[in-house]
């Protein structure tokens, strides 16, 4: 079932007169999940989806409700300010809960906020590539110039504050090199002068740069995830050079603060169950992604290991983005 945005806004204005729905009852009406980015973006196409395959299970339409802004800010904001009734929920991008509160003196929300988290639904695993024409055949040989030639790298990222640009910060960080950041509006145009040679490197998700890696413009010298890619079985990891480098982007189901725990338990069990469907799964791997680990306990050790990552990174660099 699919409710048009005028029909919504008044279901919207209804929901402050509703009684909180007992805990044997939910839900009772839609579930509203907010977006924080533009309709048609990675994150809405994932969170749509999802939304579809929680409907099943819930046996109430699931409607995305875009809230952009501020780098996902106005839509985490608002998720704190909720209700905890299970009636709004958030996908939720890596900037939203861990890096713009590292980097950003006002994010419209106090930046300790204890969201509900319910669980990760895909991670896009990283790539560190270069133009096919690079000088560099390897990580640790432009890393080795880099040093030999302090300042003179450039990496290029999607716009300031992304996970892109963090995960460039996170290299020079931990490889102990300068390098040059040159942000861009958008992956299109910073994948577009990576290829054209105008910058020396990027970090950035797979399914971003597959079309140009496919068609030999640009060559993958390192993986920034975890494990190796299937895809790459000869290319190693970051990690493998720089033990703890794991870089890549993840999208995952929050609720607000002290959520119903019956209303929780019946969220994490249709995610769980979204996220194995044939169609879900399908829609996240045309765009290189996959299905992370599922459930709130594996989430929650996964944002303190990212926070703990970036921390570093912002620390040791004084990123401060207002």
């Amino acid at each position: 079932m699919r409710l048009t945005a005028t029909l919504w806004l008044a279901l919207g204005l209804a929901l402050p007169l509703a009684a909180p729905a007992a805990d044997g009852d939910y839900p009772t009406r839609p579930v509203r999940m907010i977006v924080g980015f533009a309709a048609g973006g990675i994150t809405d196409i994932t969170a749509r989806q999802m939304a579809e395959e929680m409907s099943q299970v819930l046996g109430q339409a699931v409607v995305v409700d875009n809230r952009t802004g501020a780098g996902g800010n106005i839509a985490t904001a608002e998720l704190a300010r909720a209700q905890p009734d299970g009636y709004t929920i958030m996908l939720a991008s890596p900037g939203q809960l861990v890096v713009n509160p590292l980097t950003q003196k006002s994010v419209g929300f106090d930046p300790k906020t204890k969201f509900t988290l319910i669980s990760l639904v895909n991670e896009s695993p990283f790539v560190f590539v270069v133009p096919a024409s690079s000088r560099f055949k390897s990580v640790p040989e432009l890393v080795a110039w880099g040093r030999a030639n302090d300042g003179m790298l450039s990496f290029a990222s999607p716009g300031m504050g992304t996970t892109m640009h963090i995960a460039g910060e996170m290299l020079q960080v931990f490889a102990g090199i300068k390098a040059v950041h040159v942000p861009y509006r958008g992956g299109a145009q910073s994948t577009g002068d990576l290829v054209a040679g105008r910058v020396d490197f990027m970090i950035d998700s797979l399914g971003a740069v597959a079309s140009q890696v496919q068609a030999g413009q640009l060559k993958v010298l390192a993986v920034a995830g975890s494990e190796r890619l299937p895809q790459f079985p000869g290319v190693p990891t970051l990690s493998e050079m720089f033990p703890d480098f794991i870089a890549s982007s993840w999208l995952g189901v929050v609720g607000p603060p002290n959520m119903s725990p019956s209303a929780s338990a019946l969220l994490i069990k249709a995610v769980e169950r979204g996220a194995r469907s044939p169609r879900y799964v399908e829609t996240i791997e045309k765009r290189g992604s996959r299905t992370a680990a599922l459930g709130p306990q594996a989430f929650s050790a996964h944002l303190d290991k990212e926070r703990g990552r970036v921390e570093r990174t912002v620390v040791k660099a004084g990123l401060k983005l207002d």
